[in-house]
């Protein structure tokens, strides 16, 4: 099939869709979009808390296993002067 043939078709469709849409709208273009932009403010403030409270939990995780790692820094070094402590 030629490009020039899907171009064709392709508009067609677009056209009729646009066109079957405009037809058998609920409601009025503005009240539509108020309702889509309500929606969509909602759906930004979900995924927005449930990403700050994902970043939250991960940050919690790496500093416990920050403080855990510290730790047992200390407790090796601490083990290490006592060996070599005794082998003296």
């Amino acid at each position: 099939m030629k490009i020039s043939k899907i171009f064709i078709t392709a508009l067609i469709a677009g056209s009729a869709g646009a066109i079957a849409g405009t037809l058998y709208a609920p409601g009025k273009g503005s009240k539509t979009r108020r309702k889509l932009s309500r929606k969509s403010q909602e759906y930004r403030d979900y995924l927005q808390d449930n990403f700050n409270d994902l970043a939250d939990s991960v940050s919690h995780s790496f500093e416990s296993l920050e403080d855990e790692t510290i730790r047992l820094g200390k407790e090796a070094l601490a083990k290490t002067k006592k060996v070599k402590a005794d082998v003296k």
